[in-house]
């Protein structure tokens, strides 16, 4: 397409009028465009589609039809190529304002008037406090950790005694009866059941301790009330059981050995390093990111905006599709959403248009900053991130690349850095207010910080 030529006059009430020349070379290419795509699909005796003589395409739609059809076709790409020329972000649909299109050689203009998002008026934003989380991993978080790994790695070994006892593995045949007949899917062979775990009703297991290896015994029990299926719900029922072996778990020796074969590391110390610091930098990752998010907040209670309802709607309207899309990835739909929650599609949106009341002022507020700050991204920025975000996901960084620029997901990676860099400015000039989940001496931290002891506020 060739270039056109695009000029902003700002108007009143954040709106601005786009005046918009294009080419005479591309009017021409889209009155061909529009005429060849006629010769294709309309039918006139005596002429094959798609051989229609230009002649008679004028003669029997006539030069005005022809020129609104390239208007159809042409205007709303004419606009948007406009629209990006300019830099600008409409919220709304726009006022056009053009004449006919009267010679196909000669250059066409328009005009459009766009509503733009508002500008808040900011209040501070830099130099905010915010509570920032210390984080601190306890030695008895890693015993845990190390504790489950050893679990995994236990072994089952067949116990020298013949009495069964809690904690005990045991190797069962049973069989349910209700009322005489078997009970439908309440029977197993050769079933290992960890006595004491509470995956059977209540009783199954009370009733295998004590048992003897080789024994045999009926369990008059009942089902819960809230039992599923329902129909169990409550009613008496009897097993007859068969324990014909006993095991117990072994766990392995928490050494330099097990460190070896659970991992990549030699010794048991490197193993819990390697442990307490990945918990570490989960809990400094979700603490920087509620605090950034705190920092944010704080800059919106400062700031003042009237938001235009429209945005607010195109907003939730988002929402309700981005949830749509998340519920069809985890086969479900949003009926059943719907059901779960007991909503229907209006009490939906009303709650969606909340939500996305404080979304939108959010992203007006940063878009502000950022426009106050000079934040600029670059190409390579943009292309540096994409690739980021395709090793994090596992994809092939240069294909990812390809097919955002093919999909025209540049313009929102730009929107979302500049985004975060104006979060940037207000983490960098913050001053955290540290509290600590333990006991801390008082007092002041490190320069530009604060301790906030345990309870106070």
């Amino acid at each position: 397409m060739a270039d056109l030529k695009t000029s902003v006059k700002n108007l009143e009430d954040d709106s601005v009028e786009l005046e918009v020349e294009v080419p005479g070379e591309e009017v021409k290419a889209r009155v061909d465009q529009t005429i060849s795509k006629m010769a294709r699909e309309v039918n006139i005796p005596g002429f094959r589609k798609g051989k229609v003589p230009r002649p008679v395409i004028y003669s029997n739609f006539g030069k005005e039809a022809i020129m609104a059809q390239v208007l159809q076709d042409a205007l709303p790409e004419w606009y948007e190529v406009a629209v990006t020329e300019a830099e600008i972000k409409p919220i709304d649909q726009p006022e056009m304002d053009f004449e006919a299109i009267e010679d196909e050689d000669e250059p066409f203009s328009f005009k459009a008037t766009v509503k733009l998002p508002p500008r808040p008026q900011m209040g501070k934003y830099t130099g905010l406090e915010a509570e920032k989380e210390v984080v601190e991993v306890a030695a008895a978080e890693v015993d845990e950790q190390i504790e489950r790994l050893q679990l995994s790695m236990s072994k089952l070994e067949v116990i020298d005694r013949e009495t069964a006892e809690k904690g005990d593995f045991a190797l069962v045949d049973f069989t349910g009866y209700m009322d005489g007949e078997p009970l439908e899917g309440g029977a197993g062979r050769d079933h290992m059941l960890e006595l004491g775990s509470g995956s059977f009703i209540p009783g199954f297991e009370d009733g295998i301790e004590g048992m003897k290896k080789g024994q045999s015994k009926k369990l008059k029990l009942t089902f819960p009330d809230d039992y599923q299926p329902e129909h169990l719900a409550g009613r008496e029922v009897e097993f007859k059981v068969e324990l014909k072996e006993l095991k117990q778990r072994v766990l392995p020796d928490l050494d330099d050995e097990f460190a070896a074969e659970a991992s990549e590391f030699d010794t048991i110390e490197e193993l819990r390093e390697d442990i307490e610091r990945k918990i570490r930098e989960a809990r400094e990752e979700t603490a920087e990111n509620t605090f950034r998010q705190k920092l944010v907040e704080l800059a919106m209670d400062t700031a003042e905006v009237d938001i235009p309802p429209v945005m607010v709607e195109t907003k939730a309207r988002e929402m309700r599709d981005e949830l749509e899309r998340t519920l069809g990835s985890q086969g479900a739909t949003l009926d059943m959403y719907l059901q779960q929650t007991g909503m229907d599609e209006e009490a939906m949106m009303e709650r969606l248009k909340q939500q996305a009341q404080v979304y939108v002022k959010q992203e007006l507020v940063l878009d502000t900053i950022a426009d106050i700050e000079e934040i600029e991204v670059t190409e390579e920025d943009i292309e540096q991130e994409i690739r980021d975000t395709a090793e994090k996901m596992g994809y092939d960084p240069e294909a990812l690349l390809e097919g955002a620029k093919d999909a025209g997901h540049e313009a929102i990676v730009r929107r979302d850095l500049m985004r975060r860099r104006a979060v940037d400015v207000l983490v960098e000039s913050a001053v955290p207010v540290l509290k600590k989940s333990g006991e801390s001496p008082e007092g002041e931290g490190e320069e530009g910080q604060k301790i906030i002891e345990p309870g106070e506020e």
